[in-house]
């Protein structure tokens, strides 16, 4: 292909036919991956969601200053089991229970929607209550969702599943 080409400059061609080819097949081996293992954006709503930042966390700021907080059976554990576990939320509103319209609980991992659960929880007279399945080790990001009012009051915080 490059025999009337000096030898070092014969060498240096097939390097860069080579590097070139290499480059190629590596750019569709990683467009392939990506199709192949393709997640979608975290939030569908992230628009609707980007507008209503502000007032979403003014909301949470005034039911903070009204007294609310949301408390869990699962507050005293430092690890939980893999399985099905059964998770107790109260809603307090300066240190007495009170009701909510729901109350969800969204179990998340870090930068992927994969794994990504929501269980409703059935309301009782003690709070709310509902089983929640674990079914992979690790750290997980947990989100209790309260209704009131119209208006969405969170807590987040990581749990250790083994």
């Amino acid at each position: 292909m490059f025999k009337e080409l000096h030898p070092s400059l014969r060498t240096a061609m097939y390097v860069v036919l080579f590097s070139f080819t290499a480059l190629v097949a590596a750019t569709f081996y990683t467009i392939r991956l990506t199709y192949k293992h393709f997640e979608p954006v975290m939030d569908k709503n992230y628009y609707e969601v980007g507008l209503n930042y502000e007032k979403a966390i003014e909301n949470q700021r005034e039911l903070l200053k009204q007294g609310y907080s949301i408390k869990s059976n699962w507050d005293k554990f430092n690890i939980l089991p893999l399985g099905e576990s059964e998770i107790l939320v109260q809603l307090e509103k300066n240190g007495t229970l009170t009701n909510a319209n729901s109350m969800t609980v969204y179990l998340e991992r870090n930068a992927t929607t994969k794994n990504t659960t929501s269980y409703g929880l059935k309301p009782t007279a003690s709070g709310f209550i509902g089983k929640i399945s674990l079914l992979e080790k690790g750290t997980w990001n947990l989100r209790l969702v309260s209704n009131i009012d119209g208006k969405s009051f969170e807590r987040e915080g990581k749990i250790l599943v083994q």
